[in-house]
């Protein structure tokens, strides 16, 4: 059953620019797809390993903010300045988390808040670089005229989404990620198996930010500009609610998150104080009343909606 909603699935997303062309909704879809990236990589290190980052809007605009700056001033291709902006972000990602796991519990979280805040300065205020409050303007869109299109874009996007999910899948089904979930169950246990939970967490950190950077690259690119308010500390609460929403620790649930808060954008775009209310009660309704998630109860509504079907003997 689930590879069949799994393939109906992927045969919807190939389908739907087909029927929406270039309009609003192909572009809403191509945001879905990059953020669905943004949840699921920091799922790895919420629900598979234990770890809150409220840091991961700061690695998606180092994402965006390094393929953009090789792409308008040095004339770097986006073929290559998407790895680029991987390893660019996954080098911070390595420097910020070898001495913050030295930390434990809340000192963490705030060490990955400061460096949110930290980052969003830079962004603003560098101004020769980044362009600060102006933004970053010109930044291509792939070569060739396929791409120019929302539909050739969305396509592209996909095709990355695709490739980023089935690995993160295939990675918390591999030995690393049954380490990852020992280490986030009983840090101790796992430390007597032999595991170094420093070195797995900083793993998970590393690879979370790098998936981050190629989300922000795909994005600058798609969206031909980068700006500060792209990648600031509310991009960062967004991305852990929708992580929450879904619930973290499952494949599908950060996917549901993303697409329910931005559904939920849409509608409330013009009620941005409106919006951002609502999104701080659901945020603590998860926290108090559904920690594991809204997908999982849901699903189980559903279940218990649709009467069992009977074989009969004719």
């Amino acid at each position: 059953m689930k590879i069949g909603l799994a393939a109906a699935l992927l045969l919807a997303a190939v389908l739907f620019p087909l029927a929406t062309g270039e309009g609003y909704f192909t572009h809403l879809a191509i945001t879905m797809l990059i953020f669905s990236m943004l949840a699921a990589s920091l799922n790895v290190l919420m629900g598979y390993t234990g770890l809150v980052s409220m840091a991961h809007g700061a690695f998606f605009g180092i994402g965006g903010y390094t393929s953009g700056i090789l792409a308008v001033r040095h004339g770097v291709p986006f073929w290559l300045a998407v790895p680029a902006a991987a390893f660019m972000t996954a080098v911070i990602a390595l420097a910020v988390g070898v001495p913050s796991f030295r930390t434990r519990g809340v000192y963490y979280i705030i060490v990955t808040v400061a460096f949110q805040i930290i980052a969003s300065e830079i962004f603003d205020n560098w101004h020769t670089m980044t362009g600060g409050g102006l933004g970053l303007k010109g930044i291509p869109r792939p070569g060739g005229t396929l791409w120019q299109s929302k539909i050739g874009y969305y396509y592209l996007t996909l095709v990355v989404a695709l490739t980023v999910h089935a690995a993160l899948a295939g990675l918390i089904r591999s030995p690393i990620g049954l380490s990852l979930m020992a280490i986030r169950d009983n840090e101790t246990k796992a430390l007597a198996m032999g595991l170094s939970p420093i070195r797995y967490k900083i793993f998970a950190f590393v690879l979370a930010a790098a998936v981050a950077g190629v989300a922000g690259s795909v994005y600058v690119h798609y969206v031909e500009y980068a700006h500060p308010d792209f990648f600031n500390f509310f991009v960062s609460v967004d991305l852990f609610l929708a992580v929450m929403l879904g619930g973290a620790g499952t494949i599908a649930g950060p996917l549901f998150g993303v697409f329910v808060l931005e559904m939920l954008r849409e509608v409330l775009h013009e009620f941005v104080a409106v919006r951002l209310l609502l999104f701080g009660i659901l945020l603590v309704a998860l926290i108090v009343f559904l920690p594991q998630g809204a997908l999982r109860p849901l699903v189980s509504y559903a279940r218990a909606l649709v009467p069992p079907t009977r074989l009969t003997k004719g």
